[in-house]
């Protein structure tokens, strides 16, 4: 079963804490928060995850806590995600990127 997971990320790419944002975004973000940076490495390799649903948060902030770990895909190529839908939210933006196939 392939999994929807959803993430707050700074433009820099550090997580931002769910709890932290705007009710619209949180709702954008709904019930698919993303597990650990390990966690969803180990997801994306194992090709686990068809729609990751993003809201970009309008700061820098830097750090050790990004959306996932480097990782290997078993064919050694880039994971295909396509952004399909993009949904402003005050200053925050939401985007959902979907798996190509």
């Amino acid at each position: 079963m392939k999994r929807v997971i959803g993430v707050a990320l700074t433009w820099d790419g550090a997580r931002q804490p769910v709890r932290s944002l705007p009710a619209k975004a949180r709702a954008f973000l709904g019930e698919a928060v993303a597990p650990s940076p390990r966690r969803t490495a180990q997801l994306l390799a194992g090709d686990k995850i068809s729609e990751i649903r993003i809201c970009w948060v309008p700061r820098l902030r830097g750090g050790d806590e990004v959306l996932a770990e480097p990782f290997a895909t078993s064919d050694g190529k880039r994971v295909p995600f396509m952004a399909t839908r993009i949904r402003p939210l005050g200053d925050h933006l939401g985007v959902v990127y979907r798996r190509r196939n």
